[in-house]
């Protein structure tokens, strides 16, 4: 019995299948086979069965649960003994939900691979939930995610940044719907009562954005009824909306900041609030509790705090001027 043919047994539970498996992993068939047959015979058991079609045994869906436990305990026993001996190499798998991932990995992985050269960085872009799902099953070192309603209690968090939404709309909009447009525009600076725009049309996201159930519960607590000028999943879409004056558009803070220099100089960015306080997204790091993290999974951790702390310094809010 070794390491490597628990690893490919692992990998072939998960396909069930022994060409794909094989072409994953760069292995014949027969080479796969072996590696299976020679866990078997270790075992006195069989952990397949192989007809009518390949599934794993009882015992095999047993055997599963210790083989991903067991390569866990060695892939921590490794990272332990390379901190102890200070060795700054391995490697760090990271999961981050996308479109957030390409805001902010690029510039914390240029400030990391210059502290850790010999690191190698893995990363997967998922949605928030299979990047809980991932964690739980010792996938990943580090989870970026929104939202910290996580069912499994073998998962520990930690707050980045309550990302803040903004309503973003241009004066040339404004004027179409609101009598006075100066007064309403110091009264949004700090925040916006929605049903001063009511009668103003609005870009909404998808109901399976996470950001649409904000929107939805801000717009219920008002006690305002949107006029729906497009729906749409795609936030970026809602840049050139805004741009162009047909609908007044949410965009959170990350956003924001990605694109302030792409907005029109008649655009007004107003934080919103719902209930007196400010409606935000939670993003957060997460990590099985059980797995080891080692000093430069610490060190990534601590870049990412840097990261955010710096983009919620920042005032976003905008009056456009005349």
């Amino acid at each position: 019995m070794n390491f490597e043919s628990i690893y490919y047994f692992t990998e072939l539970a998960k396909t069930l299948n022994m060409n794909e498996t094989g072409e994953k992993l760069y292995i014949s068939q027969q080479t796969l086979s072996n590696h299976i047959k020679r866990l078997e015979d270790y075992y006195g058991t069989k952990l397949f069965f192989r007809k009518p079609k390949l599934m794993l045994t009882p015992i095999g869906e047993e055997y599963l649960k210790y083989a991903e436990k067991l390569l866990t305990d060695e892939s921590d026993m490794i990272n332990k003994i390379r901190d102890m001996e200070s060795e700054n190499s391995g490697k760090l798998i990271i999961g981050a939900s996308s479109p957030r991932a390409d805001i902010f990995i690029p510039s914390i992985i240029e400030k990391f691979t210059e502290e850790f050269p010999q690191v190698g960085l893995v990363l997967y872009e998922k949605q928030s939930h299979d990047l809980e799902d991932m964690c739980a099953e010792n996938k990943l070192d580090i989870a970026i995610s929104i939202d910290e309603n996580y069912k499994n209690e073998n998962l520990k968090s930690r707050l980045l940044l309550e990302e803040k939404l903004y309503l973003c709309v241009s004066d040339r909009l404004l004027e179409k719907y609101v009598d006075d447009l100066e007064a309403l525009k110091k009264k949004s600076f700090k925040k916006i009562d929605l049903k001063d725009f009511e009668k103003v049309p609005f870009l909404l996201y998808t109901q399976d954005n996470r950001i649409r159930s904000l929107i939805n519960q801000s717009f219920k607590s008002a006690n305002v009824r949107p006029i729906d000028y497009i729906e749409t999943a795609y936030s970026r879409i809602a840049l050139a909306i805004c741009n162009k004056a047909l609908a007044a558009v949410f965009i959170s803070q990350m956003n924001i900041k990605r694109w302030r220099h792409e907005f029109g100089d008649d655009i007004n960015i107003f934080p919103l609030y719902s209930k007196g306080k400010p409606v935000s997204l939670g993003i957060y790091a997460i990590k099985n509790k059980n797995r080891y993290i080692t000093k430069y999974a610490k060190r990534f951790v601590e870049l990412l705090e840097e990261y955010f702390d710096s983009i919620n310094s920042e005032k976003l809010e905008k009056i456009a001027k005349k």
